[in-house]
């Protein structure tokens, strides 16, 4: 994913507040990313435009060299199903779901996957990160 020149502004009458002013940023396929910084500097401005929630004011956002920017809220919505993770600093799982239920539904959403598909996908995501053996606990 890769910003260039992308401002956020917010506008009241005749005051305009920059969220977020001319920010680039290219984030590698594969890469961490964290991001810090005080309260008010833009942090979750710039979140809700990287997760396709929030659109910019001004600017490019390329995604796997497809530029989003223009993209509508219901396409923004397919494209974040399909390509974007977040990881909160609260994880927001449903308590009345298994670990697999709560992975398994987000995927659910997708059109083209098919309930194998999906059981692939939510399986060997538990392997990676060591967690198939917890797959039928629930949340605590």
């Amino acid at each position: 994913m890769e910003l260039k020149n992308v401002s956020k502004v917010y506008s009241i009458n005749t005051l305009e507040t920059y969220a977020l002013q001319n920010i680039n940023l290219k984030i590698e396929q594969g890469e961490f990313v964290s991001i810090a910084g005080a309260s008010g500097c833009g942090k979750s401005t710039l979140l809700s435009i990287l997760g396709l929630l929030d659109v910019a004011t001004s600017g490019q956002y390329m995604l796997s060299g497809h530029d989003v920017s223009g993209l509508g809220r219901d396409e923004r919505a397919r494209l974040r199903n399909k390509e974007i993770g977040f990881v909160f600093q609260s994880f927001n799982l449903i308590s009345d779901l298994t670990v697999y239920e709560n992975i398994e539904l987000p995927l659910t959403y997708r059109t083209d996957l098919n309930r194998n598909d999906i059981a692939d996908i939510v399986n060997d995501s538990l392997e990676i990160v060591d967690m198939a053996s917890r797959k039928n606990h629930f949340p605590s």
